[in-house]
Order: structure tokens, then C-alpha cells, then sequence
């Protein structure tokens, strides 16, 4: 059995991963890093048996739609996944179009993949001439997915993971396994009491309503924004939401078997008002009193037309509510005070404050997790501080720490 990394080996984005074994050969994701401009993986075989998408977010999912292009590939993957990657691949189409990158793929290959996804159910199982690849949920987002192929040895994937109940999901299981390949996004690093963060992040916003600002919330499209207006739901704060979180939002709501708990999900839903069109965000501007909106980072999307209305209003404020990665506006604004907006550097004035809203296990969460798999081997990948976690490990494991390109037996 040999593991060779596509991408996103010892970094976070772009990641593929090809499993060859008796003969067979599988991918499980296909992504790219929405850097600018953005990085893509290595290509893939062009004799894959079968792919495996763990989830919609565009770094394990931006690459699929050239999978369409293979002779007769399956992807297997949830329902509900299969819909957001079409939304996320159009999108990342439309943003290379707009900012002038080299186009990754078609509309008719994005066309093509919809007609090659497997949906199976939350745990269904793939069997297909001697290939037998089981699905567990991942927690992280709704829909998302652990793969356990069964073969010479039995091989765990989790693609990204959260083991711990939020609002949308409940915490991923553990699956014993032989080799266990995981990410280590957060390694080194641990979560604050989510609780915690919560509250503050409802005091904040309070304090900013009281002294007559507008709190505005930049926010994933999948996953993000809905963790956040869901902490919203009963607080009494005016909300809009902008961006493609609204296409995400219906999405999730017509695949209730996804959710932790739909009613209280459209429940949340009923109290947002959603921006339908640009002519609205004045209103919003007017109206709200926190805005939901992509994009996350502040790379793009309608939160950069937010910010250029209120950035010299200091009652307002900017309350980011995830890892900003480095090169980035929300990186830049952390650091240094300051945002790049069609090419001006402008200086806020408004208060800047972070959130920690991680669909990501933390590095304890990491490390009880793989010590309950029982996995003799472990594969770290996905993370760029990976040695942290392999060095918290026990020593009867064998930790591997894999780049680029190289293939690597089990």
C-alpha cells in the first residue's frame, strides 16, 4: 500500500491525497489555496478508480470539477456536499474571472462533476470491484466526512475534523483503524471555552450597539456564518447577512439530517435578514446592528464595501471571527492596523477584535482522538506545525511526516 500527497502535505490548502493499494488507485480531495493568485496540487492519475471529497471548503474541494474530465470517475461524497462544492467551485470561477487569474476549469466541467457525484448516506458504505471505503461523520461542517478504506491495512482519513458539539454539528467519533492519516491544523494550539467565546463575542457586539456603531462580521460562506448567526439567534440584535452564506444557508436547511438540530437551525434562520441584492446594503448599513457577510479573511466579497462605509466610525467595529492566515487583509489588519482596498491602504478606526469560531479539533482534541483510533501509524498532514503534534504522541506509534510528491509505503 503507498500514500502519495497531491498537496497539502505540510501545509494548509490544496489538498490531495492518492492512495494506491492491489491495484487500485484513490483520491480523497482535490483542493486549492485561495492565495492570491491562488496555489494548486499536483495533478492527479488519470487512471483513479474512485475519488472521495471529505467536504465542500474550497481547499479540499477547489480542484474537483477537473475530475470530470477523467474517462469515468466517481466522487463520492454526502448529498449535501456535493450541492455546496457546486456553489464554492462557481464561486472560485467567478473570483478568477474578477481578480484576472488563470481559470482552474470550466463551467461545463463543474457541469460535468455534479454528474459524477456518489451522494451516500451520513454513514453509508462505497463498494464498487473489490473497493470498500466506509463513511463517518467528521463534525466540522454539515455534511463533512471521514473515510476508513478497507484494504491491506485499514486507513483512516479524516480530512478535516471536530471533535467537539457546536451548534451545527455534533463531534466526531473516533474509528479504529491501522494507519490513521489526520489533519493537524491546530497543532500546538488549543481552543478557548466555546462558551466563553461566545459570550464575549455577544458583549462585544453589545458594546458597540450601545455606543451607536454597526458590528461588522466577517464570516466563511460555509460553516461560519451560520455557527454565528446561530449564537445570534435569541439575543435581540438586528442582523443581516450578505454573500453567498445565504445560498449555503437553504442548502443546509433542505439536508436536516446534517444538522445537530434543524429547528433550531431555521429557527435562526428567521431572525436574520438577508441581503438580496447590493442596492439592499444601504439599508443594511442603516438598519442592522451586526452584518454577517463574506468574506472571512477580507481578501473580497461584500464585507470590504461594509468596512469602506464605517472604517473612520470608531463606534463601530470589525469583529473577526476566525484565523486570519498569513498574506492576508484580515492578517494585515491583525498585525498592522491596517487593510489594502482597491489598492489604498486605509487605517480603521473602528475597534478591531477576534473571535475564536474554529471548526477545527484543537491540539488535546487532536491528540486524545488519535490515541482512541488505536492506529499504529499515523500520517500528519494538513498543518504547518505538525512536529508539535507528533511530538506529544507516544512512542509506540510510528508518526510520519510526509511532503509533497513523495510516495511513501505503509
Amino acid at each position: 500500500m503507498e500514500l502519495q500527497f497531491l498537496g497539502g502535505a505540510s501545509k494548509i490548502g490544496s489538498l490531495g491525497l492518492v492512495l494506491r493499494d492491489q491495484g487500485r488507485t484513490l483520491l480523497f480531495d482535490y483542493g486549492l489555496t485561495p492565495s492570491d493568485p491562488p496555489e494548486y496540487p499536483r495533478p492527479v492519475p488519470s487512471n483513479l478508480d474512485a475519488a472521495f471529497l471529505s467536504h465542500a471548503h474550497i481547499d479540499h474541494s477547489g480542484m474537483t470539477p477537473l475530475l470530470a474530465r477523467l474517462p469515468s470517475t466517481r466522487v463520492v461524497t454526502t448529498a449535501v456536499t456535493a450541492e455546496v462544492t457546486d456553489l464554492m467551485t462557481r464561486d472560485t470561477l467567478k473570483v478568477a474571472r474578477l481578480e484576472k487569474y488563470l481559470e482552474p476549469y470550466t463551467v461545463e466541467d463543474i457541469k460535468g462533476l455534479n454528474h459524477r457525484f456518489l451522494p451516500l448516506e451520513r454513514r453509508g458504505t462505497y463498494r464498487n470491484r473489490g473497493v470498500e471505503v466506509e463513511l463517518h461523520p467528521a463534525g466540522h461542517i454539515p455534511g463533512a466526512t471521514m473515510f476508513l478504506y478497507r484494504g491491506e491495512k485499514d486507513v483512516l482519513f479524516t480530512g478535516d475534523l471536530q471533535t467537539i458539539p457546536t451548534h451545527l454539528t455534533d463531534g466526531a467519533r473516533p474509528v479504529e483503524c491501522d494507519v490513521l492519516v489526520i489533519e493537524s491544523t491546530y497543532a500546538g494550539r488549543e481552543h478557548p471555552d466555546r462558551r466563553a467565546t461566545e459570550d464575549r463575542f455577544r458583549a462585544k457586539i453589545e458594546e458597540t450597539v450601545d455606543r451607536g456603531g454597526k458590528a461588522i462580521v466577517p464570516s466563511f460562506a460555509v460553516g461560519r456564518a451560520q455557527e454565528v448567526i446561530m449564537a445570534l439567534a435569541d439575543t435581540g440584535f438586528e442582523v443581516w447577512m450578505d454573500g453567498l452564506a445565504r445560498r449555503v444557508n437553504h442548502l443546509y436547511a433542505s439536508h436536516p439530517e446534517y444538522l445537530r438540530d434543524a429547528k433550531r437551525f431555521r429557527h435562526a434562520l428567521g431572525k436574520v435578514h438577508s441581503v438580496e441584492h447590493p442596492g439592499q446594503r444601504k439599508q443594511a448599513l442603516r438598519e442592522a446592528d451586526v452584518i454577517v457577510t463574506t468574506g472571512g479573511m477580507l481578501d473580497g466579497g461584500p464585507v470590504l464595501e461594509y468596512i469602506g462605509e464605517k472604517y473612520q466610525d470608531a463606534r463601530s467595529s470589525i469583529l473577526l471571527t476566525g484565523y486570519q492566515v498569513e498574506g492576508s487583509n484580515g492578517r494585515q489588519l491583525v498585525e498592522q492596523g491596517t487593510l489594502t482596498v482597491n489598492e489604498l491602504t486605509i487605517r480603521p478606526l473602528c475597534e478591531v477584535d477576534s473571535f475564536d469560531f474554529s471548526a477545527h479539533a484543537g491540539h488535546t482534541d487532536l491528540v486524545q482522538f488519535i490515541e482512541k483510533t488505536r492506529a499504529r501509524k499515523v500520517v500528519l498532514m494538513h498543518g504547518e506545525r505538525r512536529e508539535l503534534l507528533s511530538a506529544a504522541l507516544p512512542g509506540d506509534r510510528e508518526v510520519v511526516l510526509p511532503e509533497n510528491g513523495f510516495r511513501f509505503t505503509l
